[in-house]
């Protein structure tokens, strides 16, 4: 099956998500935030404006340090899982 996408495109999209107005500034803020805590890649997902990001943490210690940072930055709801 498909792996994840290579961090480097999930910059340059939620860039692009911002360029259309998709984005909002607490999704920027959570994608920020997941990336000062070393997730290689982070980007708003879904139509925008609902509140989802995602990132890419290889490894459950930086997981566990990104989730921590997503909530300190307000993030309602945490969620982690594994991609085998």
């Amino acid at each position: 099956g498909a792996g994840p996408p290579p961090p480097s495109l999930l910059a340059p999209n939620h860039k692009l998500c911002q360029t259309l107005t998709v984005s909002c500034k607490e999704l920027d803020t959570l994608v920020d935030a997941a990336k000062a805590a070393g997730a290689p890649g982070a980007k708003m997902s879904g139509t925008g404006r609902g509140g989802l990001m995602l990132a890419l943490t290889p490894g459950k210690e930086l997981q566990d340090k990104v989730a921590e940072a997503l909530k300190a930055a307000g993030a309602a709801h945490v969620w982690k899982t594994r991609i085998a």
